[in-house]
């Protein structure tokens, strides 16, 4: 049992795939095609790319409220910025921006040791009044049709956006398991006052952290922006909830010093799985919002009962 619940930590996502698969399979033939699962790991991208910055932030000890409200910032710049600067500057600009909205919020948390529920909450009040205010409340047109490559467009067959969120997923895991940084969040997460003593600099860590949160929020903006063609002011309503879905079930530990980016990936694939195959089915979004509530519900109590039985069993003398 205790070999079994150390493999879940592992494991645990593949048997939720596998179990949906199998289910979803069942209840509609066109599940299993191609286009179908290649669609499925491409609206997966989206909650993946911004679950890989939120990996960091929880195993670091954090968390990041605010990434919805960074999306809706980086979109309007895109499309305010795309006609006076062209595309590749826009994009690079608004990534900056939106990068700097999470350095400030790890700024006040390091700094003035706000909670970082609190912080990012409150920026993501402000930010999407921000937003709002800039735009007068509207969307913005893009003209430029070639940006639209960025979301739908395809390369041998295979969705532009699943190369984006790859390249991202080799590049964070190597910062994350290969690198200081990655060594230093993690040290953060599992005991930051240790971690001080012995001469890491907790602030830029922390600071380090939510810039990467945002910055990841951006670069999904930038996809959902170019599939649109439209700088949204309130882009992703609840969006929030499935990246911590995604990040949770993926294995990352909520008690910090811990991360699963594999689990992360492929939790993003999972719960788009869940989205498209009740979309093939014809359930409302209500449901479908609510079946993802269920699955967070779910994956917190089996990581809550893993993890009291290994105590258990370790207070027993227990090797775990």
């Amino acid at each position: 049992m205790i070999k079994f619940l150390k493999l879940y930590e592992k494991i645990g996502i593949f048997i939720f795939i596998f179990a949906g698969s199998v289910a979803l399979s069942i209840a509609t033939p066109n599940f299993l095609k191609l286009d179908t699962i290649l669609n499925i790991i491409a609206q997966g991208t989206y909650a993946a790319i911004v679950g890989f910055g939120m990996t960091f932030a929880i195993t670091s000890g954090g968390f990041d409220l605010s990434v919805e409200s960074v999306m809706s910032l980086v979109s309007v710049f895109i499309a305010m910025l795309m006609p006076v600067l062209g595309m590749a500057a826009a994009i690079a600009v608004a990534l900056v921006i939106g990068a700097m909205v999470g350095a400030l919020n790890g700024t006040i948390i390091s700094k003035l040791k706000v909670n970082p529920l609190i912080t990012t909450l409150a920026m993501a009040t402000i930010i999407k009044g921000a937003a709002l205010l800039i735009t007068g409340g509207r969307q913005i047109i893009i003209a430029q049709k070639s940006f639209m490559e960025l979301g739908t467009g395809k390369m041998l067959g295979v969705p532009v956006p699943i190369y984006i969120m790859v390249f991202f997923f080799i590049v964070f895991y190597f910062v994350l398991y290969h690198s200081a940084f990655g060594r230093h969040v993690a040290a953060v997460g599992s005991n930051q006052r240790a971690t001080k003593i012995s001469g890491i600099n907790v602030d830029m860590v922390t600071i380090g952290v939510y810039a990467l949160v945002a910055f990841t929020s951006g670069i999904t903006s930038v996809i959902r922006t170019s599939q649109a063609l439209i700088g949204i002011p309130t882009m992703s309503p609840g969006f929030v909830l499935v990246v911590i879905t995604v990040t949770i079930l993926g294995g990352t530990s909520l008690t910090g010093g811990r991360g699963n980016l594999w689990g992360t990936l492929f939790a993003g694939i999972f719960i788009s799985m869940i989205y498209y195959g009740l979309n093939l089915l014809a359930v409302q979004i209500y449901y479908q919002m609510l079946s993802v509530g269920i699955v967070l519900i779910l994956a917190l109590f089996i990581e809550g009962v893993r993890r009291r039985y290994l105590q258990v069993a370790k207070s027993k003398g227990i090797k775990v």
